[in-house]
């Protein structure tokens, strides 16, 4: 029997914010919110969602919060160097997890790595993890099948065993990726090896210090951060289907009616037929499926431009291998994690496959963020008749302690386009500065907003609806804050069970180690 939220009425039941357990550390000592710290969440829609949060307290304090044992767990120290404040983001990604090749000897149900693991994992450790098999080696089958892991051996390049059979035997050098995620740490202060870091999942492991390259020389005054990842799909698809946030893509999985060297082409009718011209410029194509070119499956290339439906033409940089004209493709996110930062106009970007940022694949904003200033990527939701809602815009309030709104549409240029100051509903019900924080829900297609917190007063939320533009009022937090620290501490979480889903907005305000959550059913 699924859960029957139909007996949730809107004014009978009021919503209210839930006081969860005090964190503590391992060694029992308080943990609070801070400047810099912060929160990060799996926003998958599905019943691959992890049930962790991660608060970054400090830059040797990441706590794990797991929303069904309702209980923190104290990691190991993620060192970050720099100087922790102002400025630290923490974010998850979820499908950055460990790929390579395989080894010999597959089954229909078990592989074994040949590309090693960045850290050893113990017998069974991968149990319940996804993994994608990518069968892309000469003559084999040109398909993906995705499996939870059910049994593995100790090491480095362990023999994995899944939960049933893939369709297909791999054959040897056939790919694999693991969908298990990895958590991205930005410290504060000046510019060093050690500033960004991960934690991968998939090996409870922390990654070699990552690139700097590209970042501000300081990072202060606040950070906003958001993923654009591939797992980020709708629970209802621009063409209309329910895609339930599994088959994955923004219009399920396409047929190709052609390719060349440097571009696929869409369908006739349904799926992609009705897109609008470059509706989803910088969005990437990933081939899922190619049976007569095999070693074209798997590749990933961003959209430069596309014409309009039917039979839409998708310009990409060149193929390794040219997909055959019948290969099967998914429209989907394109990976990039898009950072805002220290009082600059800049868009950072960081492209996690080369290890590397960049602030030239994304305009300049129209003005410079200051403290406050909180993102998001409405990713969910149904589109309007005339799309006027797409999901290649990012909603950015500014912050510097006012409530102006920007607006940049990936796809609307080679680099983006920005407008600013952005009309919507309310738009002077809150500023926000310092200590203001904001998640994604996609399964209402909303982000929950915690206002700028005032010292001896309770923290003020709200809700940005989407779907009709505007800011409306929620259930304040009663929690009284003695000091006023800037940082996004606002999670979210989806309860899935079969087919009925609801999510789950936390939050800690300034200067306390008090969590709460509430369930968002109106």
């Amino acid at each position: 029997m699924t859960t029957d939220f139909s007996k949730l009425k809107a004014k009978l039941d009021l919503p209210l914010w839930e006081p969860l357990d005090l964190i503590y550390t391992a060694a029992n000592a308080a943990v609070t919110g801070v400047a810099g710290s912060c929160i990060a969440s799996d926003l998958r829609a599905s019943q691959y969602n992890n049930p962790n949060l991660w608060f970054l307290q400090a830059s040797t304090i990441l706590m794990q919060y797991n929303s069904a044992f309702n209980e923190w767990l104290q990691l190991a120290s993620p060192a970050l160097a720099g100087t922790f404040g102002a400025g630290a983001a923490i974010v998850f990604a979820p499908s950055h997890g460990p790929k390579g090749t395989l080894a010999a000897g597959a089954t229909a149900s078990k592989i074994t790595l040949t590309t090693a693991l960045p850290a050893t994992v113990s017998a069974n450790q991968l149990v319940g993890q996804r993994i994608r098999i990518i069968d892309n080696a000469a003559v084999a089958s040109g398909k993906i099948s995705e499996r939870n892991i059910i049994s593995n051996t100790a090491g480095t390049t362990p023999t994995i065993t899944v939960d049933s059979a893939f369709g297909f035997t791999p054959l040897t050098g056939s790919a694999y990726e693991f969908l298990t995620g990895r958590v991205y740490m930005l410290s504060a202060g000046t510019l060093a090896a050690g500033v960004w870091k991960a934690f991968d999942l998939c090996t409870t492991s922390y990654l070699a210090s990552l690139a700097t390259t590209n970042l501000p020389a300081t990072i202060a005054t606040d950070s906003s951060i958001l993923s654009m990842d591939e797992l980020h799909t709708p629970l209802i698809g621009a063409g209309g289907a329910n895609v339930a946030g599994e088959v994955g893509g923004y219009f399920g999985t396409l047929t190709a009616t052609a390719s060349s060297a440097t571009s696929i082409t869409g369908q006739a009718t349904g799926g992609d037929a009705g897109i609008l011209a470059n509706e989803y410029r910088n969005f990437q194509i990933r081939i899922v499926e190619d049976t007569a070119n095999p070693t074209a499956v798997g590749q990933r290339r961003r959209i430069t431009s596309h014409t309009v439906g039917a039979s839409p033409v998708y310009t990409v940089a060149a193929w390794t291998v040219p997909p055959s004209a019948t290969a099967k493709f998914v429209i989907e996110n394109n990976n990039d994690i898009i950072l805002w930062s220290s009082a600059s106009t800049a868009t950072y970007r960081y492209d996690w496959l080369a290890n590397a940022w960049d602030t030239t694949t994304y305009a300049a904003r129209p003005a410079a963020i200051g403290a406050g200033c909180v993102s998001f990527h409405p990713f969910s939701g149904k589109q309007d008749a005339d799309k006027n809602f797409r999901y290649s815009n990012i909603y950015s309030f500014r912050g510097g302690s006012v409530g102006t709104l920007d607006m940049l549409d990936i796809a609307g240029g080679a680099t983006g386009l920005w407008a600013g100051a952005v009309a919507y509903d309310n738009a002077g019900l809150s500023t926000f500065g310092a200590s203001a924080g904001v998640e994604y829900d996609p399964v209402s297609n909303r982000a929950i907003i915690a206002g700028t917190q005032l010292l001896n007063f309770q923290c003020s939320m709200y809700v940005f609806d989407v779907a009709s533009h505007s800011l409306k009022p929620f259930k304040r937090i009663p929690q009284i804050a003695s000091t006023v620290t800037a940082g996004n501490r606002v999670g979210m979480n989806v309860y899935v069970d079969g087919t009925d889903k609801k999510s789950f907005a936390y939050m800690i305000p300034s200067s306390v180690g008090q969590a709460y959550r509430s369930l968002l059913f109106v």
